[in-house]
């Protein structure tokens, strides 16, 4: 498994580059957040603050996704990656499950 180092302002974070389905800015949030949904229906929301000028942007969604295309598949140390600001979080949730 691959896996991408995202810095935070004290050592880094692990997010994995398997089978990721999108990447993408959120801007409906208060601090624009990069999500990373997975085709196993988790997502990973990454954020940067608490203020709503600690955004994101697209080069950080692009670097990411760089990364990702790197470690997609692959074993080894993974490169850091460093963000226009600092990560102050990485959380990880299910989507919702389809009903039949």
């Amino acid at each position: 498994m691959g896996y991408v180092k995202l810095k935070k302002a004290s050592g880094f974070d692990l997010v994995s580059a398997d089978n990721v389905g999108d990447i993408k800015l959120d801007t409906a949030t208060t601090g624009d957040s990069i999500v990373i949904q997975y085709l196993s229906q988790c997502k990973v929301v990454i954020t940067a603050g608490t203020g709503a000028s600690d955004n994101f942007v697209q080069a950080d969604v692009d670097k990411i996704a760089d990364a990702i295309d790197v470690m997609n598949g692959a074993s080894g140390k993974a490169p850091l990656t460093e963000l226009s600001l600092p990560v102050t979080g990485v959380t990880m949730s299910v989507l919702a499950q389809p009903t039949s």
